[in-house]
């Protein structure tokens, strides 16, 4: 019988409340349970326990104690910070939607789900530290990222996984002020702006005009590293374009 380990947060659905505590199912551990003591369901005095705990409600706790003989878990929702408890449960809707994506390949390739699981997921899982996070490169990359999966299977995943996972989005922005005293002033600092805009292709960039010489340069990426690189080095592109020219030129994030 697989258990969890000592401390560690594990998703749980809420299946019975008492006077004296909750009992609730680890999603993540088949035919597994656990129990939450009344003093572990929320800090401080409780008048009615079922104020903080609702049956069939899905929460996060801390595994405090391990019976293997006994197959007797204690938990704790009071040790469960809400922001531990917002990412964990992130990580777990984000499992889950991997998981539903391969049955969805297995089908695909009128297969089971056991094997779409040995040719698709185990050889991403080598590679990337969840399916998540490999389905995302893919969507970004598959030619690259999807180098792991069996060949045989590489079509109906590909299919499957561009048709259904977003690649996700950061955006940040910075300001650039920009001047020129020379006749074609305007020109030069257009083509400051454009050697900005130009500047990569690892990122989406749009500049917009804010004002009193300024402009806004706003870069959208999936990384937010790469945003943050690719927005210094648009704007470096457009000051070293404009003081080449004889004008001068700034940068704040």
């Amino acid at each position: 019988m697989n258990l969890p380990e000592l401390n560690e947060y594990v998703v749980c659905r809420v299946t019975k409340i008492l006077d004296y505590g909750v009992f609730a199912d680890l999603v993540e551990y088949p035919n597994t349970s656990g129990f939450v003591h009344i003093s572990q369901v929320a800090s401080g005095w409780i008048k009615n326990i079922r104020n903080f705990a609702k049956e069939n409600e899905v929460r996060v706790a801390k595994v405090l104690h391990v019976d293997a003989e006994k197959k007797q878990i204690d938990l704790s929702f009071t040790k469960v910070s809400t922001s531990d408890e917002r990412a964990r449960l992130d990580a777990w809707k984000k499992m889950k939607r991997a998981q539903k994506l391969v049955e969805i390949i297995a089908k695909e390739k009128s297969s089971t789900m056991e094997e779409a699981w040995k040719n698709v997921a185990l050889p991403l899982l080598e590679k990337y530290d969840s399916l998540h996070d490999a389905f995302q490169a893919i969507a970004l990359n598959s030619e690259e990222a999807s180098k792991p999966i069996q060949k045989e299977w590489l079509k109906p995943a590909l299919d499957v996984i561009t048709k259904n996972v977003e690649i996700p989005s950061r955006t940040i922005q910075g300001v650039i002020a920009l001047s020129s005293y020379a006749p074609n002033g305007i020109e030069l600092i257009k083509d400051a702006l454009v050697s900005a805009q130009n500047s990569t292709r690892d990122a989406e960039i749009s500049i917009y005009y804010s004002g009193s010489g300024k402009y806004v340069i706003r870069v959208s990426s999936f990384d937010y590293k790469v945003a943050e690189r690719v927005l210094k080095f648009a704007a470096g592109n457009a000051i070293e374009s404009i003081k080449a020219a004889g004008g001068t030129g700034s940068f704040e994030s």
